[in-house]
């Protein structure tokens, strides 16, 4: 191992002396002033900075698409079969109401008769005994329905059983002569009794006598036989003439009981009959309701409700269209607008039942147009699986508010059509600069 001589370097040291020397001299000739409002301009700056960190507010948001609808949703009316369709005096977006046909597909039915049909089944009340009474009056006899013919017919013919049936009021007088003849019998039989007691009197008498006259001494009296033989002709009369009475009442007793049975079975028949007819009017009836209501089905497109049609085609009238075809949509007449957001899992916990809500819509830029307000409404409590493209993740549904409807915040009022997307910024809390500075610390630190 070689050591190396050391050597100092006297020239060098010299040369680092003359500059620390230079240096000194520059720092102790640093103007003191410069110093000052640096010192000042640092702590002014600090404590703007902690100011507005604090006055300075940054909303935290949880951003979710959104659409566009309202409480009541729009209907799309299809073909349940196939044919040529008549349309109704109604164009693209006029105001229809509830039950209101605007179109037909061609059927052997008659509409009109259709129609009337289903009016009067509608003000048929089968509990009103004096609507019944009218009904068959009201029906009329001769109409088409096509395929409903049978059963419209089964109706009208249990309807004019049952207008018969109280018309007529068999049971009821057979009921009331049975009652009359119950009474009459009940007379009868009273003054039968009164007879009894004045032949069983009259037997009494001539058994006395007949006994008086047999006790007799036949040796005494010349016309003794011919006493005891009229006597006896006269009680055997008697005893003949109770026995017929008895007979005659038991037999009118009998009479009285029969009456009685047959108006007790009549009283049942009469129940059995009723329900019979009450069984045939109403089931006609309310097979006659259904199969008009499957008719409607098949072959009418009707208004749901009260709002305005729209042609979801050019349509013409007698054009054919196909079964399953969509034909004409129904928009609600009066709705309330609602937001509908599907947001992601990730920052839902921070949601809350008030919160602020912008909406931005994809048809409206929001840079030109302006933004919506709303409230959170509702928040799902169970998640849904959505699918976007090869990713899925888990969404909640929330429901949002928009009380001022679609004003934006620049005065504008945008036209509302269903479905209408966007996203949605969800003002979950105001925070300040400085705390979110301070959670970054906060999050480097753990």
């Amino acid at each position: 191992m070689r050591w190396k001589p050391f050597k100092l370097n006297l020239r060098n040291n010299n040369n680092n002396s003359k500059r620390s020397e230079e240096v000194s001299d520059i720092i102790d000739r640093m103007p003191h002033t410069f110093a000052k409002w640096v010192a000042i301009a640092v702590v002014i700056f600090t404590i703007l900075l902690f100011f507005f960190g604090w006055i300075i507010k940054y909303p935290d948001t949880v951003i979710g698409r959104v659409k566009i609808n309202s409480n009541i949703a729009p209907v799309k009316l299809v073909a349940n079969t196939s044919g040529k369709m008549r349309l109704f005096a109604f164009n693209a977006q006029d105001t229809v109401k509830e039950n209101d046909y605007i179109a037909v597909i061609q059927n052997p039915a008659k509409t009109e008769d259709i129609k009337t049909v289903n009016k009067l089944m509608a003000e048929f009340n089968l509990n009103d005994k004096s609507l019944l009474s009218r009904a068959k009056f009201i029906f009329p006899e001769k109409v088409s329905l096509g395929e409903l013919n049978i059963k419209y017919y089964t109706f009208l013919s249990a309807l004019k059983n049952w207008y018969s049936y109280f018309d007529k009021n068999v049971f009821e007088q057979q009921k009331i002569s049975l009652q009359d003849d119950i009474k009459w019998k009940k007379t009868l039989l009273n003054e039968t009794e009164n007879v009894m007691k004045t032949t069983s009197d009259n037997l009494q008498i001539t058994q006395k006598w007949l006994e008086k006259y047999t006790s007799l001494n036949k040796d005494y009296i010349t016309t003794y036989e011919y006493e005891v033989d009229r006597s006896k002709i006269e009680y055997l009369s008697a005893k003949q003439s109770e026995q017929n009475l008895k007979k005659e009442f038991a037999s009118i007793q009998m009479q009285i009981t029969e009456n009685q049975n047959r108006l007790a079975q009549l009283t049942i028949e009469k129940s059995e009959r009723e329900r019979q007819l009450q069984l045939e009017l109403l089931s006609s009836f309310h097979e006659l309701n259904d199969n008009l209501k499957l008719w409607e089905q098949k072959y009418v497109l009707k208004a749901p409700f009260n709002g305005r049609v729209e042609f979801l085609k050019f349509w013409a009238n007698e054009q054919f269209i196909q079964a399953g075809e969509d034909i004409f949509g129904i928009i609600p007449q009066e709705n309330i607008i609602l937001g509908q957001v599907l947001l992601p899992a990730g920052g839902i916990g921070k949601v809350k039942i008030g919160n602020k809500v912008i909406i931005k819509l994809d048809n409206y830029p929001y840079t030109e147009f302006g933004s919506i307000e709303g409230n959170v409404k509702s928040i799902s409590l169970i998640a849904q699986e959505y699918k976007n493209g090869e990713n899925n993740f888990d969404t909640y549904l929330v429901l949002v508010d928009m009380p001022k409807g679609l004003i934006t915040n620049y005065g504008e009022r945008l036209d509302f059509k269903y479905e209408m997307g966007g996203q949605a910024d969800i003002i979950v809390k105001e925070r300040r600069l400085i705390e979110r500075l301070f959670d970054n610390l906060k999050a480097r630190m753990r």
